[in-house]
């Protein structure tokens, strides 16, 4: 009995013990929870580091001394106290790079190449007049319910400053291709946060007025979409909003049904690029006899030539391409083709393209689940002119005001009908004639719409 009795005293000291005194159990459970979180992290950044080093396209890292880049940034990865740390150092890294193709994904990004995606509140934003401007408002969503529309300010997000938020934005970005390269990701993450999540936003209207709202990030997949329609003077008009398989059939039954157009519109000012197996294939349309589309090279020198397949059916007639800061890699190697090759007038809503053309052949899978995509190759066009980091400068210019967003007016499709309604009457010099074309006033539609910017594939 008293055996009995000493062992009951004794559970209950060691029960009491590890009630009162858990500390040094949970304390050793923190630290070798923390020595994994260490050693993950450190895992990822050296995977990261490796995988640059191994296959960047440039030998010279664009004049980066990338061994001091590992000892500068990894003490900051170790140091990390979350996945959301670690990526904001992985991502200042990558940005010494000034390539705006090079890029990492957190595993909550959900990054897939075959299917864009992201989180949206349903509109879009670009610099406009100097100003955060609303450009599109997606139909049916939050925003549109609450009233806002195209040609709205932005004056705060989430209680700052738009102008402090991006300037915040643009620092932990570094540096870009281009400077356009660096406005466009700065705009596409000003609303950027987990999804699900809600936004506080400070809209300004055409009175001046200020319009908040609270919108909620919602994550969507980005389609790549055909769209065709027939414009005054027996004018075609086709809108791409990406190169990806799924639209080569799309495109060939537009160009079916734009065949006996007097003149085409290719509309690629919201083409982010895509696979360059699409950009082929929509580009054998226009050339009778196989043209190239330029190279790519690798840090080896070895080089991949492109050039377009003989198709039963061309479309001969004049042509118009349409471009602007956010067509990049894909569609600044069709437009800089069709340029060189004096196929169509490029007319730009911007003074250039992105200036984003390299190569990213695939994606890597990190060991936490992130993926990252590494420039492997460089892009000369058939003339051997280099777009990364200067653009495809367009053959006449238009450029997007405030009051046509409010109007509802797509001023640089009206300007670029005029142009292609002049070549159809006057032939290549028509633009130089006096002539007074009248063009109908035509809606804005998708053209400065939302979608994430590609990363192209060859």
């Amino acid at each position: 009995m008293a055996r009995k009795s000493l062992l009951a005293f004794l559970s209950i000291c060691l029960l009491l013990g590890s009630l009162l005194y858990p500390a040094p159990l949970a304390a050793r459970a923190q630290v070798a929870a923390a020595a994994n979180s260490r050693e993950e992290r450190i895992r990822v950044f050296d995977q990261v580091w490796r995988a640059i080093f191994d296959n960047y396209y440039d030998r010279q890292f664009r004049g980066i001394d990338w061994r001091l880049q590992r000892d500068v940034f990894r003490p900051q990865a170790e140091a990390a106290r979350s996945s959301a740390e670690l990526y904001r150092v992985l991502r200042q890294m990558l940005g010494k790079l000034g390539d705006a193709h090079t890029r990492i994904y957190a595993p909550e990004d959900g990054f897939d190449r075959h299917r864009p995606a992201g989180t949206t509140v349903g509109v879009t934003i670009r610099r406009i007049e100097g100003k955060a401007v609303v450009t599109w408002v997606e139909p049916g969503s939050e925003a549109a319910r609450q009233g806002i529309r195209p040609g709205f300010a932005v004056s705060q997000v989430d209680g700052i400053p738009v102008e402090k938020s991006l300037d915040r934005i643009r620092s932990e970005i570094g540096e870009s291709s281009t400077q356009t390269a660096l406005e466009l990701q700065s705009y596409d993450k000003l609303f950027y946060g987990p999804r699900d999540t809600p936004l506080a936003v400070t809209f300004v209207d055409q009175e001046g007025r200020p319009r908040p709202v609270t919108l909620l990030r919602r994550f969507v997949e980005f389609q790549r979409r055909v769209i065709v329609k027939k414009l005054p003077y027996g004018i075609g008009y086709i809108e791409v909003t990406g190169f990806g398989p799924e639209v080569e059939k799309e495109f060939e039954l537009a160009m079916q049904e734009v065949q006996g157009a007097r003149g085409l519109i290719l509309d690629l000012r919201n083409n982010g690029g895509g696979f360059v197996t699409t950009v082929v294939a929509l580009a054998s349309h226009f050339f009778p006899e196989e043209t190239g589309l330029g190279e790519f090279i690798t840090r080896q020198g070895r080089s991949t030539p492109r050039q377009t397949q003989r198709l039963r059916t061309v479309y001969r007639s004049p042509m118009v391409v349409l471009v602007s800061a956010r067509s990049a890699s894909g569609s600044e190697i069709l437009a800089a083709t069709m340029q060189e090759r004096k196929r169509a007038l490029i007319v730009g809503a911007n003074p250039a393209t992105c200036g984003c053309l390299l190569g990213v052949s695939r994606t890597l899978k990190l060991s936490d689940g992130g993926k990252l995509n590494v420039s492997d190759t460089d892009y000369r066009t058939a003339l051997g002119r280099r777009i990364e980091g200067a653009g495809v400068k367009p053959d006449l210019q238009f450029e997007v005001r405030v009051a046509d967003l409010f109007a509802g007016r797509d001023r640089t499709l009206e300007f670029a009908v005029d142009q292609l309604g002049r070549t159809i009457a006057f032939g290549r010099g028509g633009s130089e004639i006096e002539f007074k074309l009248s063009v109908p006033n035509i809606s804005l539609r998708s053209s400065i719409r939302s979608s994430p910017t590609s990363q192209f594939r060859h």
